[in-house]
């Protein structure tokens, strides 16, 4: 079963993806993984204006506290975890510093996610599943 293996800084995980605005063309960008962040990526602004990637929209989020977002301008993109597929998704553009994976992308990319003390582990859903009924 393929692993990938990610870190754990400061006591947050961070993997290593590959994001693009076409599909085509990717950078690798180290993102904090948010099992709290229902969408896909979201990427600095500075990220975004070097890819190119366009807003085409805007979203309000609620958030952990319970209050709205200020409106978050959202674009299409592609993402993957390098050796994978680029799978296309909504970035979230925002005024952060750091590149997040959110649950969309482990889902779209059909990951299973493992955090340990000392490091992370995205692999295969489907070989997981299938690991889980064989054992």
């Amino acid at each position: 079963m393929p692993v990938r293996a990610g870190s754990i800084v400061s006591g947050h995980p961070y993997i290593e993806i590959l994001v693009s605005p076409d599909g085509k063309k990717s950078a690798k960008q180290t993102a904090l993984i948010d099992t709290g962040f229902s969408g896909f990526i979201s990427i600095p602004m500075a990220s975004a204006k070097l890819m190119g990637l366009k807003a085409h929209a805007t979203a309000l989020y609620t958030l952990a506290n319970g209050t709205t977002s200020d409106p978050v301008p959202l674009a299409h993109g592609y993402a993957c975890l390098e050796g994978d597929g680029l799978v296309q998704g909504l970035f979230s553009i925002s005024e952060h510093a750091s590149t997040v994976a959110g649950m969309d992308f482990l889902v779209r990319c059909g990951k299973v996610l493992v955090i340990a003390p000392t490091g992370v582990v995205t692999m295969n859903a489907a070989e997981f599943e299938a690991f889980l009924k064989h054992s």
